[in-house]
């Protein structure tokens, strides 16, 4: 009983402080985005943060180490799945506000509580109906589809959410097939490659405060993958539960968009996000029973 609550608490905490950190990296996209900066700025003036971890363990002797695969499909369909997701951040950013594009990404959970029976095969339990309707509900309150309201850019931050919740099944399913540190190099290649052959053709000279913000985000959110990454690999048998954590992000989201842009939600939006909430914390007690069956 030990090991699973270990399991449980590492995985939940280590989800929350990821969530924490992707919002400020998102809060900082939410700034930058209006000002002429387009997503392969920002990834290559963050490539060295990047860069850090693969030259550390190249200056150890222990790269080659970190680099080798029993399956290397699975790192490299990984790194190709994580390039769209800037480039839609930047481009939803700009035309919605942050604690709307922090509610959708709340669509997450729901795709990872599908994608953990569909293909992980776990058990489904009354906990995790009970935290899918009111993720459910909530984002159909946040969105309003039909009603003036809507925006065609909700659409692409689904498509986000889909494909974090699929990065994350890929390692929970496949966390053998690679060390924690390859997976991370793996993951970071083909973005920061493609965003580097696009500042050549686009190249932009930065001031320091804003390469400040571009650092500063580099390191949260790639502190944020790996910490991902380790939930996800923690997280075997319960990773459909252990998603609904990520519903945090909407406090986080609401709190630095109060703080630093002035936003809000009105008043259906915030009942949607209070669903939200509700089915984060009922994903606890579905982890635990997820994990004892």
């Amino acid at each position: 009983m030990i090991n699973i609550n270990k399991n449980i608490i590492y995985s939940s905490s280590f989800i929350i402080l990821a969530c924490f950190l992707g919002v400020c990296n998102d809060a900082v996209i939410n700034y930058l985005s209006p000002k002429g900066i387009e997503f392969y700025h920002f990834v290559f003036y963050g490539t060295p943060i990047y860069l850090l971890i693969p030259i550390y363990y190249l200056l150890i002797g222990k790269l080659k180490k970190n680099l080798q695969c029993t399956n290397y499909f699975i790192p490299i369909l990984r790194s190709i799945i994580f390039v769209p997701m800037p480039i839609l951040s930047f481009i939803v950013l700009r035309n919605i506000s942050l604690p709307e594009f922090t509610t959708l990404n709340m669509t997450t959970p729901i795709f990872g509580i599908i994608i953990s029976i569909l293909f992980l095969k776990e058990k489904i339990n009354k906990f995790i109906i009970f935290s899918f309707l009111f993720g459910i509900i909530g984002v159909l309150l946040v969105i309003r589809p039909g009603f003036d309201s809507y925006s065609h850019y909700y659409l692409p931050v689904l498509i986000t959410a889909f494909l974090l919740a699929l990065n994350g099944m890929l390692v929970n399913k496949y966390n053998n097939v690679a060390s924690n540190i390859g997976f991370f190099i793996y993951g970071g290649i083909f973005t920061h490659l493609i965003s580097i052959i696009f500042f050549l053709f686009d190249p932009i000279f930065i001031d320091f405060f804003t390469f400040l913000l571009i650092t500063i985000s580099s390191i949260f959110v790639n502190i944020a993958i790996i910490l991902w990454f380790l939930a996800c690999q923690k997280s075997i048998n319960f990773f459909g539960s252990l998603n609904s954590l990520i519903y945090v992000q909407i406090l986080f989201s609401m709190i630095l968009g109060i703080i630093f842009f002035n936003e809000k939600l009105t008043l259906i939006p915030l009942i949607g996000a209070f669903f939200i909430i509700i089915s984060g914390l009922i994903s606890i007690p579905a982890q635990i029973k997820q994990q004892v069956n």
